[in-house]
């Protein structure tokens, strides 16, 4: 019998002041966390900050549909599309000024993801062999420097991390990691699909295997596997925070022949805990693991 050294439980369960429609992102800073919903009936974004007290302030209502979303000096870098369904990047400051609209003048396969902590660092792709990445200059609204990363196994992912911007690629037999910024390369002897996250103690991967779905730390040779029915028919996402997170959202079949929505949260030494019904994302907040419903947030910790 395995012993857990923590559980998680749920902390707070809050309403939404609206439902999320199709896409949520959530984005922290300090003692706010921030999430953008999308109506994609009025082509908006919801923008709300909900402080330490789990209260929601609206903050703006953006003309795009957000993609992702992070925190560079004090603002708010949005990537999305407009009216037009054209790529875009908006700043917003905490109170939801808009401090710049920048239209990108690319056809994207996969949206740009922004990232970066000294630079804002774009990366996005549009032919299925190749990933580009470049540095937005606010100054003449332009990405220069722009890098060309060759994807020789399509298809590629980008995952955007607290600090940088990775991108992942697939090889016979093997996964190479890149980082967008530094551009430092990890090999890892693995076939199956992966995800990235980055924790305090250091960057970690996650994958599934069969039945089973597993974390490793970059800089260690040991991995954590816990079993989950099923699991490589799901979703797997890394959750960035203080501590190395894992989210696998799937569909299982009841007692009934229907098939309903679950979601397991798995940590090393901690009890995997399972929520019912979709999520569409998730966060890591003020110690706390956060998973976005269609009407509200769930707010779990050990």
């Amino acid at each position: 019998m395995t012993k857990y050294k923590s559980f998680l439980k749920i902390e707070k369960t809050v309403s939404l002041p609206v439902a999320v429609e199709t896409n949520a992102v959530l984005v922290s800073w300090k003692e706010s966390l921030f999430i953008l919903t999308n109506s994609i009936a009025k082509r908006e974004t919801f923008v709300f900050k909900i402080s330490d007290s789990f209260t929601f302030e609206k903050i703006k209502t953006l003309p795009i549909l957000s993609t992702s979303a992070y925190i560079f000096e004090s603002q708010i870098i949005i990537s999305g599309s407009d009216n037009e369904g054209n790529a875009i990047i908006v700043a917003i400051n905490f109170s939801g000024e808009i401090l710049q609209k920048i239209p990108l003048e690319i056809t994207p396969s996969i949206w740009p993801k922004v990232g970066g902590t000294d630079k804002i660092y774009v990366a996005w792709q549009e032919k299925t062999d190749e990933i580009k990445r470049g540095i937005l200059n606010f100054n003449n609204s332009e990405i220069e420097q722009i890098q060309q990363i060759q994807v020789e196994n399509p298809p590629a992912k980008l995952i955007a991390v607290p600090k940088t911007l990775f991108a992942i690629i697939s090889e016979k037999n093997k996964t190479i990691v890149i980082d967008l910024i530094t551009n430092e390369q990890h090999s890892l002897n693995i076939s199956q699909s992966i995800t990235v996250g980055q924790s305090n103690e250091d960057i970690y991967f996650g994958w599934m295997e069969s039945n089973t779905v597993c974390l490793k730390f970059q800089h260690s040779e040991e991995k954590h596997c816990v079993a989950s029915k099923n699991a490589n028919t799901g979703k797997l996402q890394a959750i960035s925070g203080s501590e190395a997170a894992l989210w696998l959202q799937k569909q299982e079949m009841d007692i009934d022949g229907n098939y309903q929505w679950k979601s397991a949260f798995i940590q090393k030494d901690v009890e995997v805990f399972e929520i019912d019904n979709f999520i569409h994302t998730v966060g890591a907040w003020n110690g706390m693991l956060v998973a976005v419903q269609e009407s509200k947030i769930i707010f779990l910790k050990k």
